[in-house]
């Protein structure tokens, strides 16, 4: 994980703007022994612009967050190989706000939508909106 915080995409999760490292969520799944459809939430969420139910987003984000406070140590020492103590420390903390942020505001709705910033939405998650944009070859 050789990434600097200048090179990741914010994500906006229902209109809060989560920390840049929230978008290696993914990588902190790895990092965690959580099972592998946690790992692949936590890939989409990263990865693509999306909408799920809010228990799916409380209950994936309290799963990753009792990983990463669970072996707070080990996965910090693997942050520490590819980035000096306190950027993995920062990173560390910034992962627990934005899952915290997450499930906070998931308890106030049904649904949650999220969206990387300069990320396009996939076609299967249009919402339905019935918009059609034609192009010319």
């Amino acid at each position: 994980m050789q990434t600097s915080e200048e090179d990741l995409k914010t994500i906006w999760f229902e209109g809060e703007m989560l920390p840049k490292w929230a978008q290696l969520l993914e990588e902190a799944a790895r990092l965690c022994p959580v099972s592998e459809e946690t790992c692949r939430w936590f890939s989409r969420f990263t990865t693509s612009a999306g909408t799920d139910d809010s228990r799916a987003v409380i209950a994936e984000s309290k799963i990753l967050e009792r990983g990463l406070r669970e072996n707070r140590a080990t996965i910090l020492h693997r942050l520490q190989r590819t980035h000096d103590e306190k950027q993995a420390e920062r990173i560390f903390s910034a992962w627990l706000y934005a899952l915290e942020t997450m499930i906070q505001t998931a308890a106030t709705t049904k649904s949650c939508r999220w969206q990387l910033e300069n990320a396009e939405k996939h076609d299967d998650e249009d919402g339905g909106a019935g918009d059609i944009s034609l192009r010319r070859p």
